[in-house]
């Protein structure tokens, strides 16, 4: 499901960043999907002809660590599959090929900015107020459950801003 962050000749390229790349990034780029082909009344193997390239990594990631189970477990609950993603170190050919990057706490924020100051106009956190996305790891599926909500609800102003009918 998650792809390797290859380049792409993508019109809109957003990469999810959170810490270890097993919960809160693959499930916002999982939802982002989702909620993406619902906008544009597309399959998800659509998004890439119409320009759409959306991946995740973390900024303390395992090379190659599946989504936790609970994280699998939620996205299943939407009829989406994360079985088969495997974690993956943000870099800096990572930052600079992507035209947004929507971070999920200000401290991944901070530690892209740090790396890549020259594409600070590109980092933004995933929550328009400010607030952190808390990190569901180690909690309950009912933590995940939240974490997923919270996600979505964050994803769907993103999605309205960046696919406006009169855009």
């Amino acid at each position: 499901m998650t792809n390797s962050g290859q380049a792409t000749d993508a019109v809109l390229r957003v990469l999810f960043v959170c810490t270890g790349n097993t919960c809160r990034s693959p499930m916002a780029e999982t939802l982002f999907r989702k909620l993406v082909t619902e906008k544009l009344d597309c399959r998800d193997w659509e998004l890439r002809e119409r320009g759409i390239d959306v991946f995740s990594a973390g900024i303390a990631a395992g090379e190659s660590d599946p989504a936790t189970r609970e994280a699998v477990q939620v996205m299943r609950e939407s009829d989406l599959d994360l079985s088969q993603h495997l974690s993956q170190q943000v870099t800096a050919s990572m930052l600079g090929e992507s035209t947004l990057v929507l971070t999920m706490t200000d401290r991944h924020r901070l530690a892209l900015l740090e790396a890549r100051p020259d594409l600070s106009h590109r980092f933004r956190m995933l929550n328009r107020s400010g607030a952190d996305i808390a990190d569901p790891i180690g909690g309950t599926l009912d933590e995940y459950r939240c974490c997923a909500q919270q996600i979505r609800d964050n994803l769907r102003i993103w999605i309205d801003e960046l696919f406006r009918k009169d855009a």
